[in-house]
């Protein structure tokens, strides 16, 4: 019996020490390491994954800090001046925050349903009056031509033109910055930055 035990075991060294065995084993514990990450790595990796605070991205001329709105209103109103308004708010209330159109304005020429934009400044005309494109000194690039904007300003009319072209692309500006995606130079840039205003 003791003879039969041992003639076992040594077949079972044998067998352990055979290239056979060993190749498979060499085949056999990747394949189940691979199987097991398959399974299992998804959720480790996601266990020990730090988590990332979300991105959020707002254009220019855009705060989400900030729950309100200033913008100056000025032509045919009962009271041109500065209003602070809920975000959101539209130039209708900022016409009626300003104590209403008068009678001889010319309501058709203002946008009523547009969002009040931070530092924005609207105009309202009179009947049969020409919107002026200086507004408080400086050239409304919503309201300009290339034209105007060419003689205004001084720039080219390659440039005003581009200018105009990305206001009916993109809608009205909402920040002076905005002048750098039409593009136009730095230099271009800084020279009109402060003879403009949105």
């Amino acid at each position: 019996m003791e003879r039969r035990d041992g003639a076992r075991l040594t077949w079972i060294g044998r067998v352990a020490r055979s290239k056979v065995f060993v190749g498979l084993n060499a085949v056999a514990l990747p394949t189940l390491l691979l199987l097991a990450g398959l399974r299992f790595g998804p959720a480790l990796a996601a266990a020990v994954r730090p988590t990332q605070p979300a991105i959020s991205i707002s254009g220019p001329g855009v705060s989400q800090a900030s729950a309100s709105v200033t913008a100056y209103i000025l032509g045919d109103v009962a009271q041109p001046g500065v209003y602070t308004l809920a975000v959101g708010a539209r130039v209708q209330a900022l016409v009626a925050a300003a104590g209403g159109a008068l009678d001889n304005a010319d309501l058709t020429r203002v946008d009523l349903a547009a969002l009040v934009v931070d530092g924005q400044e609207i105009y309202v005309p009179r009947i049969g009056e020409t919107i002026p494109l200086m507004l408080g000194g400086k050239v409304d690039i919503n309201a300009a031509s290339a034209s105007d904007l060419h003689h205004a300003l001084g720039i080219e009319l390659a440039i005003a033109n581009r200018i105009v072209a990305y206001r009916v692309a993109h809608g009205p500006f909402t920040a002076i910055s905005q002048l750098l995606l039409v593009p136009i130079s730095l230099s271009e840039y800084n020279k009109i930055k402060s003879l403009v205003t949105v």
